[in-house]
């Protein structure tokens, strides 16, 4: 099988490495040039473009079985709702048209942000669940690209929540510090939504997963018997352990508040292998 990666930050890269090491053939992309030798370490080619040139992405997936779209925006572009539109729009949406245009076999790494806060009820959102909150721009673009890779006949969206652990990756006390420092101590996120999180291996896993198996539709990944603690209760216990000042929970992005069943997803063969990773701070604090 022959790939094509858009995006090759962590996860691309790993799992560029995954695929190789199983035989398969991989073309990687860059938005950088200064980037192309380092990448070759992993894909067997690579084009230097953005998800938005479109024709570019056409010529880099001729002869390609699949697309695997990782992009991701880049927090330091969205300290603003109307940067956030424009940044969202632009890496998002255009990445997966592009995608769209290119191939049938589409897989994306969406976000668990396009449920909003899950709505009313208490019955655990899967992915029937409807999504909510379609002008804040993470969940509106996000469903917006979920809609061009679900048009394909083979394309396939996997819902992640907050990713951690990748090299170099910021701690979740590193990232409070940056929301003191870049954000005046205040978080786009509401206190009460539990907040999940999914270590990178399970992402890289987990696409290898649907990629191999041809999964196709839509699929939630997470931890699929556990809730986490709330956003508030983990990032109160950082900051009390961190000896920093609570955060101001803004609730730009509204997240599920409540149980996220990932069943559809377990009952094709993949289970998640880490655990909450913020459950032992919170103990701490009790």
């Amino acid at each position: 099988m022959k790939v094509l990666i858009l995006g090759m930050g962590h996860v691309g890269k790993a799992l560029a490495s995954r695929l190789r090491s199983a035989g398969h053939s991989v073309v990687g992309t860059t938005t950088t040039p200064a980037k192309v030798e380092d990448l070759k370490q992993v894909a067997d080619e690579v084009a230097v473009l953005t998800g938005a040139d479109t024709d570019k992405v056409i010529a880099a997936a001729k002869g390609c079985d699949a697309i695997v779209v990782t992009v991701a925006p880049n927090v330091k572009n969205t300290r603003t709702i109307e940067e956030r539109h424009v940044h969202y729009h632009e890496v998002l949406v255009k990445s997966c048209a592009s995608a769209a245009a290119a191939c049938d076999n589409i897989y994306f790494c969406s976000s668990f942000s396009t449920y909003g806060d899950g709505g009313d009820g208490s019955d655990a959102i899967t992915e029937l669940t409807p999504t909510s909150n379609h002008e804040e721009p993470s969940s509106k673009y996000y469903q917006a690209a979920e809609q061009e890779v679900l048009a394909k006949p083979g394309g396939c969206a996997l819902r992640y929540p907050d990713m951690y652990g990748a090299p170099g990756d910021m701690t979740f006390p590193e990232r409070v510090a940056m929301s003191h420092k870049f954000f005046a101590g205040k978080t786009i996120f509401g206190p009460d939504a539990p907040l999940y999180a999914i270590h990178f291996e399970d992402v890289v896993e987990s696409i290898y997963h649907a990629l191999t198996n041809k999964l196709s539709g839509l699929y939630n990944v997470c931890d699929n018997g556990n809730v986490p603690y709330t956003n508030k209760q983990v990032f109160d216990a950082i900051c009390d352990e961190e000896g920093l000042e609570r955060l101001e929970f803004i609730n730009q992005i509204k997240a599920p508040n409540r149980k996220i069943s990932a069943q559809k997803f377990y009952d094709t063969g993949y289970s998640v292998k880490h655990s909450d990773p913020n459950a032992a701070v919170v103990e701490r604090a009790k």
